[in-house]
């Protein structure tokens, strides 16, 4: 289902969540809160749009249904029923996490010295694992490097710059980051495994 080469990403991923959750995590955070000026914050804030799921769930649809009903061209069809199923998937995936692991943001480190779980929250003060931002960027820079691998280089560089801005801006810890990182990349691995034995979805 899951290649070696996945399997073992998964794992030296997996060991440096805990690595950073136990060593990093606070000082990195505490340093971008205090030291990075409101200028680069903004720069950082810019560029993590391009994480919010919601425009690419609205477009990808509605190119699906556009390229099926009315241009008559499956393959592009396919192709964004895949993309939308990449954002979509990784998503809920990452909400489900969310809510289980009930992970204090990095906020209520800053205010209330606030750190580490408490499990089973819809509060969003304890939905910082894992960085949904970052689980959308990684999901679709897998997926289009699929399709397209020549843009790859592109797309992995772009989801690392999401990735960091969750950090920089105080959205999340690195730890945050890299399990979004690592729900993105599994969703599509997953997606992948079971759209290849569909073959009215070639791609």
């Amino acid at each position: 289902m899951i290649s070696k080469n996945t399997l073992l990403l998964s794992v030296a991923t997996l060991i440096l969540i805990v690595l950073s959750y136990l060593l990093f995590d606070q000082s990195i955070a505490l340093w971008c809160h205090t030291h990075l000026r409101q200028t680069d914050k903004e720069i950082f804030i810019m560029i993590t749009q391009f994480g919010e799921s919601t425009v690419y769930l609205i477009g990808f649809a509605l190119g699906a249904l556009l390229f099926h009903f009315y241009w008559k061209q499956p393959l592009w069809a396919n192709r964004l029923l895949f993309l939308f199923a990449a954002v979509a998937v990784s998503g809920i995936i990452a909400d489900i996490i969310k809510v289980i692991a009930g992970r204090y943001r990095p906020s209520e480190l800053f205010d209330n010295k606030l750190y580490g779980f408490d499990f089973f929250h819809l509060d969003r003060a304890l939905t910082s694992f894992p960085s949904g931002h970052t689980a959308t960027a990684f999901a679709l820079a897998m997926a289009i490097s699929y399709l397209w691998p020549r843009l790859s280089p592109m797309l992995w560089i772009a989801a690392v710059a999401i990735g960091i801005s969750r950090i920089a801006i105080g959205a999340h810890f690195p730890s945050d980051v890299l399990g979004g990182a690592l729900t993105g990349v599994l969703s599509v691995s997953l997606i992948l495994y079971y759209w290849k034995q569909k073959p009215n979805l070639a791609l």
